[in-house]
């Protein structure tokens, strides 16, 4: 009797153990499967809609990207950034539409290329709202939303920082505008 006792004990724990098994096993499966159906998270968004108020729209393209070649990955200083000027970038102004998610929809009303000494000029740009791309081999691209208007001081030049922006939100995306 003792023996069977013993034996039907061992069997128990045996069954209690392999359901625990199995359990830890489904959790495990379940816990893999949400982890990879996870969207990347972007810690650090731009925002639309705040538009950047000029004169006129002419200046420089400056940045680089964030990789050091003896440090690794990370931010250079602003100070290294802006003097590394960008040749050969593509800057298209579009009309600022909120909802205007492929560029192909509309025309730009104006685009450029910078120079060798990554210098731009628009010309004369009617008073508006404006989306301003900037199209960067080294990057996606990057924009700015801009009001032309003759309310603001007037701008000499504007200085545009395409470096990308850290997950920290460190880094380029900047638009510095320069009055006279």
């Amino acid at each position: 009797m003792r023996l069977q006792q013993s034996a039907c004990k061992i069997f128990i724990n045996h069954r209690s153990l392999f359901k625990m098994r199995r359990t830890t096993l489904y959790a495990v499966a379940i816990t893999s499967a949400l982890l990879f159906q996870a969207q990347e998270a972007i810690s650090c968004s731009l925002v639309r809609g705040y538009f950047y108020q000029v004169t006129r729209l002419r200046g420089r393209v400056v940045g680089m990207t964030n990789y050091w070649p003896l440090l690794g990955y990370g931010p250079y200083p602003s100070w290294v950034r802006q003097r590394v000027s960008r040749d050969n970038v593509k800057l298209r102004l579009y009309n600022y539409g909120w909802a205007m998610l492929n560029r192909s929809e509309a025309p730009p009303v104006k685009t450029v290329t910078t120079d060798n000494h990554g210098r731009f000029d628009f010309g004369s740009v009617p008073v508006g709202h404006y989306t301003l791309v900037i199209e960067w081999t080294a990057i996606d691209g990057d924009f700015f939303d801009v009001e032309v208007n003759n309310r603001a001081a007037e701008t000499s030049s504007v200085t545009i920082d395409v470096s990308p922006v850290d997950p920290d939100c460190k880094g380029g995306h900047e638009f510095m505008g320069h009055s006279k």
